[in-house]
């Protein structure tokens, strides 16, 4: 876009927001690109060149934000903004300023003497740190030779004597806590899932000997191990089931079931429940496991 563009009688401001209205710029892209205050390229725009922080800014403002929105700013500002075209005379040797970053105010640099003073701090820095920790070991090991003299000389005399009691001496083991166990009485039968598992259950009964009974709603097969031993291997129907005795020296029967959840399972006329499968595990396929603690 040239100047060539623009109405000529149209002011400064108007000039250069036709020209970024049509680069299709926003105020705040050219902030980003120029970085000029936001509110200084307002003010130009509005032809309020006293807002902006010095006179001689004026032109070097407005060139960066001619050229910002697609205008030759050299040229721009000598066509539209001769040096005194602005209120108060701006001076033809002024500076223009490339970033918002170059103020009124100076940025103040250290004297040589200043320079070599804070290198001579940090030179002697760690030297002063060691002597410091020299120090407190010092006074560390003589407080600790002081403390430990004062400690023999209130020492207990030579021929003093010493008793030591036998209890101090023989100390009675503790006592281990024995968890008492149920008795149950005969014809009492007590089966308890195990926590946390979905297949396992501790039995206690008051009898010599159990009762397992199997029955189903519908046709499935279902087998017996007593102690690890196969027992039994049928078939289960609504009106055949099967009963399977269990001795005195069993630890341990296992249960297998087909379509599990059409099978009732019954240890001394005592419902079994089986807990809800775990995830993944089938809901048909089930495994039972009793656990006899007599």
């Amino acid at each position: 876009m040239t100047e060539e563009n623009l109405n000529p009688k149209m002011n400064i401001g108007e000039k250069l927001k036709s020209a970024r209205e049509k680069a299709g710029l926003s105020i705040d892209e050219v902030q980003k690109d120029t970085k000029i205050q936001k509110k200084y390229l307002v003010a130009i725009e509005n032809d309020d060149f006293e807002a902006l922080p010095g006179k001689f800014y004026v032109r070097a403002f407005v060139k960066t934000f001619a050229n910002a929105v697609g205008l030759n700013g050299d040229k721009f500002v000598e066509d539209y903004l001769p040096n005194n075209n602005v209120t108060g005379e701006v001076k033809s040797d002024a500076k223009p300023v490339k970033d918002q970053a170059l103020t009124a105010s100076r940025v103040v640099r250290p004297t040589p003497t200043e320079t070599k003073a804070k290198m001579d701090f940090r030179k002697y820095l760690p030297l002063g740190v060691i002597a410091v920790i020299v120090v407190i070991v010092l006074v560390v090991v003589g407080f600790a030779v002081v403390k430990t003299h004062n400690d023999s000389s209130d020492s207990a005399p030579t021929n003093s004597k010493v008793t030591v009691s036998n209890d101090d001496v023989k100390k009675k083991p503790a006592k281990k806590k024995v968890t008492k166990k149920t008795t149950l009485k005969k014809g009492e039968t007590k089966v308890e899932p195990v926590k946390d598992s979905t297949s396992d259950f501790t039995v206690q009964t008051g009898d010599d000997t159990s009762k397992l009974e199997l029955s189903a709603n519908r046709f499935t097969t279902a087998s017996v191990k007593i102690n690890g031993n196969q027992v039994w291997t049928g078939s289960l129907t609504p009106t055949v089931g099967h009963s399977v005795d269990i001795p005195k020296d069993a630890k341990e029967v296992n249960i297998s079931l087909n379509n599990a959840p059409i099978s009732s399972v019954k240890l001394n006329n005592k419902a079994v429940v089986m807990s809800a499968p775990a995830q993944g595990q089938s809901a048909t396929q089930r495994q039972m496991n009793l656990k006899f603690n007599n």
